[in-house]
């Protein structure tokens, strides 16, 4: 456990962090009912993604204590933030993270080893493709190693890392071009799986993708053969993280039957599912007032947790961001053609800037309780 000692290093969080009592009016240990009492009632637990810049916020900080048990860094932990410059471990954002966590006996999660994403990796890696490649990737499985240990030896309490994030594409279903997979190729899952199990064999293994109940079926198609040629190999998968940015699919057709289906065929792999992204923003929603947004929105997230929370193997509800204060798709670098065409900011999560309850607050409580309940 980090003492008052290591919390109070990170300066004003750590002032913030000691003033809320630990495991802050959780079904644990007080009678307020909250998103994560909901969860636990049921089997599962429920969290959120932040960032240090967010904790010193002592009324965000308490919200986030109040009603989650379990946190993960937004970036705080991506290779390319952890490590700029090759040989330069910069971790005080995750660290204090961590340090949140364990001051108030939250679960932690690890978000992430490796992605498949060519912008979403360190700069100097993609400088040196050509060496890396070499000797069937030795360069790379090397540096691998050493990012692996890193992450293990930083965060030794992390209870489930999302080991191997996006490798297959949304669109076709196929495994995306990028480094790791140029020079790995279909060893990307076995060496990335495999390193994590060695550097951290107490976590929970999960494979993350953005797959989504969306009329098209190439990704999740994706996704489960590259799940099927994983597990037939013998890679340590645990779980299988959905992502769950519904922007994509609110007011858009979706394919409740194919979700379904996707569902059934994780759950016969015997892989345990986590909700690890889950926001719903309303980018092809017409509708302007804001009331009427959010009672779309809320509709929305219920009939896709009440549909994805029928599956007994879904443990986590991890939302990102709890509150539109500092959501990234209000931010400027948001991609401008991802935004709503008509400027208007996105109403995505439970919380609003302020902090008071959206309607999707009420219908994620209405699906937790609805939820049946886990073994």
């Amino acid at each position: 456990m980090i003492s008052r000692r290591d919390v109070m290093k990170y300066g004003s969080l750590g002032a913030a962090a000691l003033s809320l009592p630990s495991g802050l009016a959780r079904a644990a240990g007080g009678d307020a009912v909250t998103l994560d009492s909901l969860a636990r009632a049921k089997g599962m637990r429920f969290g959120t993604a932040t960032d240090q810049s967010e904790l010193v916020q002592p009324d965000l900080a308490a919200l986030i204590a109040r009603e989650c048990s379990v946190v993960v860094g937004e970036n705080a932990q991506k290779w390319k933030k952890l490590e700029p410059r090759e040989g330069v471990f910069r971790d005080e954002n995750a660290q204090a993270i961590a340090a949140f966590a364990a001051i108030h006996d939250m679960e932690l999660r690890g978000h992430c080893f490796v992605w498949n994403q060519d912008d979403r990796i360190p700069g100097w890696l993609l400088e040196r493709e050509d060496e890396l490649a070499k000797n069937g990737g030795e360069g790379l499985i090397r540096q691998m190693w050493e990012h692996a240990r890193q992450l293990a030896d930083a965060f030794p309490t992390v209870a489930s890392w999302d080991a191997v994030n996006e490798v297959i594409t949304p669109w076709e279903g196929e495994v995306r071009d990028a480094l790791l997979s140029r020079i790995l190729g279909d060893r990307l899952m076995d060496v990335g799986f495999a390193m994590m199990r060695e550097v951290a064999p107490e976590a929970q293994l999960v494979y993350n993708d953005y797959m989504s109940w969306q009329k098209r079926p190439n990704h999740r198609n994706g996704v489960l053969k590259l799940l099927e040629g994983a597990l037939s190999r013998g890679v340590p998968i645990d779980a299988l993280g959905i992502q769950s940015h519904l922007i994509n699919t609110l007011a858009q057709p979706i394919d409740e039957r194919g979700w379904r289906d996707f569902m059934q065929s994780v759950q016969d792999m015997g892989l345990k599912v986590l909700i690890t992204e889950l926001d719903t923003g309303d980018r092809y929603l017409e509708e302007t007032d804001p009331a009427k947004r959010d009672a779309e929105i809320a509709a929305f997230t219920k009939g896709y947790l009440d549909l994805t929370l029928s599956f007994e193997n879904v443990e986590r509800i991890v939302l990102w961001s709890i509150s539109d204060r500092d959501t990234y798709l209000n931010r400027p670098q948001y991609p401008e053609g991802k935004r709503r065409p008509d400027g208007l900011p996105f109403r995505a999560h439970p919380f609003d800037a302020e902090l008071r309850k959206r309607p999707m607050y009420d219908a994620i409580a209405a699906a937790l309780r609805s939820a049946p309940k886990r073994a």
